[in-house]
């Protein structure tokens, strides 16, 4: 069941977020809303402004991004795109997630499939944010970030 683009809005004097959420996938993901909680309590504690766009595609496209932008021949959950325009205090960037790979790890895992969305949307932002887990100090600073954000939302340590 495919669905056609969402646009969300939040603006206030303090903080503003636009999100566009395309889901061109065979799967049932959560509400558009989710994802907007989740884009907006990551963001919130760095950034008042944020354009942020969510593609939700089939394996065989997250698996084509993945080897274009990564030399890695599989499809991954989530790929980040920041866009750095050097606006002071303004997030921008791309996210894709495969529903199909989020489905089998939240299987697999035994995970809450909500959560592992979510947890997922978090990880993807902070990417965004410049946030980046390739040494272990880094992954640490990032995992911390991660737990504490879903913490927040009420859920569970995904670690």
């Amino acid at each position: 069941m495919k669905k056609a683009k969402e646009y969300l809005f939040y603006n206030t004097r303090q903080k503003r977020l636009s999100l566009t959420v395309d889901n061109v996938s065979q799967f049932k993901t959560p509400p558009y809303e989710r994802f907007f909680g989740w884009v907006f309590e990551t963001m919130s504690g760095e950034y008042s402004y944020a354009t942020v766009g969510i593609l939700l595609c089939d394996l065989s496209e997250a698996k084509s991004y993945n080897h274009y932008y990564r030399d890695k021949d599989y499809a991954t959950n989530v790929l980040s795109f920041p866009l750095m325009l050097n606006e002071e205090n303004r997030l921008r960037g791309d996210l894709i997630i495969c529903p199909e790979v989020v489905e089998k790890e939240a299987r697999e895992q035994d995970k809450i499939l909500e959560a592992h969305y979510a947890h997922l949307v978090v990880h993807g932002v902070l990417h965004l944010m410049g946030y980046d887990h390739i040494q272990d100090q880094e992954a640490e600073i990032m995992e911390n970030k991660e737990i504490s954000i879903l913490h927040k939302m009420g859920y569970q340590n995904p670690y």
